[in-house]
């Protein structure tokens, strides 16, 4: 027999018995449907995660800070930065010192009309933002000077208006969105804070009585990055020399040896993060890192997707059952037509290959159909997240649903691997419940099967 009258055969028995055949596909279609939703919303998960850990920060830097509570631990200074720039894998060292010994206030414009009552002044090695990671949104990283410094995103939408009432002496750059949901674009801050000089009020004394003005220039924006520190969002970020300088002026007396408040380390890549890790943490360092929160999560996201798989896997395994089932029956009912194939020369290979086709065949269209329908769920669990049944179902928000993009948090995420490893998994499962009705059709004898009636 020829394939293509094999394949002919297998078509006429499953058209010949229509309403078993829709059951047993039924049955893997369910299964099929059952593993690619719960698979899908564990993938989501995942999706979920990583936009978050993307959105919280950089996944190659690690936080190096001092063991406390132990006068004996290892310090952060010059020696331990230079101790981490020699290591295997790093790409960049920036260490950093927060001004926090004295209190700090703004003050801009003419005659100190704009002030800003709070502010998050921190050194680190200008040199070494690039490397790290930072964006310059506008203006340049600081050269040599002591009196330049970088600004982060929001910083200027801190300061208020002293010639203005209460209520209205401040851009509100959080009103963000119109009566109908639509972002707005973020309105101007009271003045260029890279063309107006900024004057730091620092109060030296106890009670307030004793104030250091210094006047800095913005050189730089940064655009806000909470892995790289709050600074980026509404602080200062000047370098470790006029860091240096400005605490000098202040208390009189030279600043050699500055302790770090934290150390940031880059690795060259995120599977080296681990790694680089544990070799800080060996020298007596207290080491963070986005990485080591996203291998947990990882973790906990793979459990949850072999959890739910196997729920899914279960119904497969039901249809299974039922297609084997289906097939023994088919082939009590045809065992004169086996025994008349085999009297007129077919091949015993050739018998076992339509019942294995037949087999096959339930499983394909099962998961063909599992696969269309798990799109349509997956697509509809997404646009209730997404809110478009309230704002309207519309081209581009299906598309969204499907297949994602930026900004867009998706519960489902139905992957085109996940579904070529449906359709192939249900064919598999088809074939497989098929083989011992098959080699049982083989045995047949033929003689016995003709006389039968």
């Amino acid at each position: 027999m020829s394939f293509s009258d094999i394949l002919k055969m297998c078509t006429d028995n499953l058209k010949r018995r229509k309403g078993r055949t829709i059951l047993t596909v039924l049955g893997v279609f369910i299964g099929c449907t059952s593993i690619i939703v719960m698979v899908s919303i564990g993938v989501g998960m995942k999706e979920s995660q990583d936009q978050m850990l993307s959105e919280m920060g950089d996944l190659s830097i690690i936080e190096v800070s001092q063991m406390y509570g132990d006068d004996s631990a290892a310090k952060l200074d010059d020696d331990a930065v230079e101790s981490f720039r020699q290591m295997a894998g790093v790409a960049a060292v920036m260490p950093k010192v927060n001004f926090n010994e004295y209190a700090v206030s703004l003050k801009a414009g003419i005659n100190d009309r704009y002030y800003c009552d709070w502010s998050n002044v921190v050194g680190l090695d200008t040199d070494a933002m690039e490397a790290m990671g930072f964006e310059i949104m506008e203006g340049k990283v600081p050269g040599v000077s002591t009196d330049e410094a970088v600004g982060g995103q929001y910083l200027a939408y801190n300061f208020y208006d002293s010639l203005m009432p209460d209520g209205h002496n401040m851009v509100n750059r959080w009103d963000i969105y119109d009566e109908n949901g639509n972002e707005k674009e973020l309105p101007d801050p009271f003045f260029d804070i890279l063309k107006t000089p900024l004057t730091l009020e620092i109060n030296t004394g106890e009670n307030g009585e004793s104030v250091f003005r210094k006047t800095i220039k913005i050189t730089g924006v940064t655009k806000e990055d909470y892995g790289k520190g709050w600074e980026t969002s509404e602080g200062i970020m000047m370098s470790i020399d006029a860091m240096k300088a400005l605490l000098k002026d202040i208390k009189g007396t030279p600043q050699k040896n500055l302790t770090y408040s934290t150390i940031l380390v880059k690795a060259e890549d995120i599977s080296l993060v681990t790694s680089i890790e544990e070799e800080i943490s060996g020298l007596g360092y207290y080491t963070y890192s986005m990485e080591s929160m996203r291998e947990s999560m990882e973790k906990s996201a793979r459990q949850v997707q072999l959890m739910l798989g196997g729920l899914g896997a279960i119904s497969l395994f039901v249809a299974a059952i039922g297609i084997t089932n289906t097939m023994v029956m088919s082939i009590s009912e045809r065992t004169r037509e086996i025994g008349i194939m085999k009297a007129l020369g077919c091949y015993v290979k050739d018998i076992r290959l339509m019942f294995l086709m037949e087999a096959g065949a339930i499983g394909l269209l099962g998961g063909i159909a599992g696969v269309l329908f798990s799109l349509l769920i997956s697509v509809g669990i997404n646009l209730v997240a997404m809110g478009a049944l309230s704002m309207g179902i519309t081209g581009q928000a299906i598309l969204d649903a499907l297949l994602g993009g930026e900004g867009i948090t998706r519960i489902s995420v139905v992957s085109p691997g996940l579904i070529v490893f449906a359709i192939v998994f249900s064919i598999f499962v088809g074939v497989a419940s098929g083989y011992y009705p098959a080699n049982k059709a083989v045995k047949i004898s033929a003689l016995e099967a003709i006389k039968r009636e």
